[in-house]
């Protein structure tokens, strides 16, 4: 409990990139109750989201928790994905036009609990992502592109994420429209915000679920990248800049979001 105390007074501070201040940070989350460590305030703690309310979110476990399916779902994983069994990248609705693209083959991968090459963050149970594979060339990255299903004005300007055991080598950054860098949060920031060891595995100052607010449209696309073993994510939640605004309850704000990994990849980077 002193650790989570710690995490959640952190959601204090924040700090802000750029001299147009386009970009907010604030860390802490809460308590996830399906055993994956820490999630977004905005959603329910047990990651079952509710479509009537537009939350959605990336859990990369294989069965999609969503009001509406039946248990144990996995009707809209992405079958290209082959990750340790009980784990998924799922889009939540078929057909999606968001596009994932890689920085090679082997750039990424899901798992449950931590190996040599990829830790899961701290206290979480269940599914993970991380950059790059097991054997993966360095750096390596996962870029997650939204363009095709935002209508003109419209961009991503909520990202939550839970970062596990953060290195000084992970960063993630973020790009409009027209493929522009807009924005990059390193691994060093969010460690210095939070008092947090490079690589630690299970103090709460490494691992963080992160908060990121753009101002104005947002973003189109975000990109993982790690220049080291590894970049370890979970529960990562998004949600579109029209959407409704904030009601005094967190748990009941809106998020007209959009699934986080889709069906279908543009291409391979090179």
């Amino acid at each position: 409990m002193k650790g989570f105390k710690r995490i959640l007074l952190s959601s204090a501070m924040f700090a802000c990139f750029s001299s147009q201040a386009t970009l907010m940070v604030t860390y802490g989350g809460q308590v996830a109750s399906d055993g994956s460590g820490l999630t977004s305030s905005f959603i329910d703690p047990s990651n079952l989201l509710n479509p009537a309310n537009g939350f959605f979110i990336e859990t990369f476990d294989s069965a999609t928790q969503m009001q509406g399916f039946s248990a144990g779902s996995t009707a809209f994983n992405d079958p290209s994905q082959n990750g340790q069994t009980g784990c998924a990248v799922n889009s939540l609705f078929a057909g999606s036009d968001i596009q994932v693209s890689m920085s090679g083959s082997d750039a990424f991968n899901v798992r449950q609990g931590s190996a040599g090459y990829a830790a899961a963050p701290a206290n979480d149970g269940t599914c993970f992502g991380y950059t790059p594979a097991q054997g993966g060339i360095l750096p390596s990255s996962i870029t997650i592109d939204y363009s095709n299903i935002l209508t003109a004005g419209i961009g991503i300007n909520y990202l939550g994420v839970y970062f596990g055991s953060i290195d000084t080598y992970n960063y993630l950054e973020f790009f409009d429209a027209q493929g522009n860098l807009m924005e990059t949060l390193t691994g060093p920031q969010i460690l210095g915000n939070n008092g947090g060891a490079s690589g630690n595995q299970v103090e709460p100052g490494s691992n963080v679920y992160v908060n990121i607010d753009f101002t104005g449209t947002g973003f189109t696309s975000f990109r993982f990248t790690s220049t080291g073993v590894a970049a370890e994510f979970d529960n990562i939640v998004v949600g579109l800049s029209n959407r409704p605004s904030q009601v005094p309850e967190p748990a009941s704000l809106l998020l007209l979001g959009l699934g986080l990994l889709g069906l279908r990849r543009r291409k391979v980077l090179r």
